[in-house]
């Protein structure tokens, strides 16, 4: 054979060679979640709103990802969903077939140095959020609380589901801000159950619950009058609550304002989704680039329609961009916010 046909040949060998590694990565990438699974880990109750987003997202978000994988939700309740979120962060697979739900404030609870937390917030894969929503404080309209001054002569019996729900961090945050008295029952699995036991009048109300919640889980509440609004726990007023205050309006020290802003910031973010750490980066784009899509789907949004659940998404790269600010806020900051949430001073 000729030198320089050979010569030829064989750099085209080379060539060849050189570039299948590249091609096969991409099809493999491609074809990963072809025949297979995502469990999402729904760190709330069955029937709650965080479950309510979670399946509906579940029953979108597989069309837009690649070899369209089978979505199967799966509750684990506990502790404010802490429990769910310390799992997915520690033991589930870290290959992108295992991603989760939980309250929004659990994120910001190693920050602010609160127990029971099994994890690096900053290493979390954050996939998106669905919603926006602003926490209130609700009491039985035969309690005979009206405003947040009647929390102040007479203590207010609330349940709580766990460390990670906004009522354990706000009760306390409020009881020193506002010179506010609680009395918290603790214990509930779920959500429901709380409800449940101010229906009994086992409770006299409580605190922490999205308006959204009370909108599509107990709207004869909202409708009726039985419950009295005491506050928001938003940096936002609700609109169709203009008369209730924001606990921001209530509180006039800079300091106070600014660690609360630090704990209310994950509202933005209310129905979050995300990944256990070390799941490969084109994995994780693949995710966010389904979620972002799935948030646009016509089909996506007349199903939440039909259940009364609003939208208003965040993506998993903004969300990891918020969470990078707040972890890197001032240490007066952070100081003062974990002082005002700690449950034992």
């Amino acid at each position: 054979m000729p030198a320089k046909r050979y010569g030829l040949l064989l750099a085209m060998a080379v060539l060849s060679g050189a570039m299948q590694p590249a091609a096969a990565q991409g099809t493999s990438q491609e074809d990963f979640y072809k025949g297979k699974q995502i469990t999402l880990i729904i760190g709330l109750g069955a029937g709650e709103t965080y479950d309510l987003y979670a399946r509906l997202l579940a029953r979108h978000l597989s069309k837009h990802i690649p070899g369209e994988p089978l979505i199967i939700p799966s509750n684990k309740p506990g502790a404010g969903s802490l429990n769910a979120v310390n799992s997915l962060a520690n033991t589930a697979p870290r290959d992108g077939t295992v991603i989760g739900t939980g309250h929004r404030f659990v994120p910001l609870m190693p920050l602010l140095g609160l127990p029971g937390t099994q994890f690096d917030a900053l290493k979390l894969n954050y996939i998106g959020s669905m919603a926006r929503e602003t926490g209130l404080c609700i009491a039985r309209k035969d309690s005979g609380f009206t405003s947040m001054n009647d929390v102040k002569t007479r203590e207010f019996m609330v349940g709580t589901t766990g460390a990670g729900s906004e009522l354990t961090t706000f009760t306390a945050t409020m009881a020193k801000m506002l010179d506010s008295k609680f009395k918290i029952v603790r214990g509930y699995l779920t959500s429901g159950e709380i409800d449940l036991a101010i229906e009994r009048k086992e409770l006299q109300g409580r605190c922490g619950v999205s308006y959204g919640s009370l909108r599509v889980n107990k709207p004869e509440w909202l409708q009726s009058g039985s419950m009295t609004v005491l506050i928001q726990l938003g940096l936002t007023r609700q609109p169709e609550l203009p008369d209730v205050p924001l606990i921001v309006d209530l509180v006039t020290n800079k300091d106070d304002r600014a660690a609360l802003e630090l704990m209310l910031a994950p509202a933005s973010m209310a129905r979050p989704f995300f990944a256990p750490p070390g799941v490969p980066a084109d994995r994780i784009e693949i995710l966010r680039k389904a979620f972002d899509e799935t948030m646009k789907d016509p089909a996506l949004i007349e199903d939440a329609q039909k259940q009364n659940l609003d939208l208003a998404p965040t993506s998993g790269s903004d969300m990891q961009a918020v969470f990078n600010r707040l972890y890197g806020l001032p240490a007066p900051v952070l100081e003062r916010a974990r002082a005002l949430t700690n449950t034992q001073g």
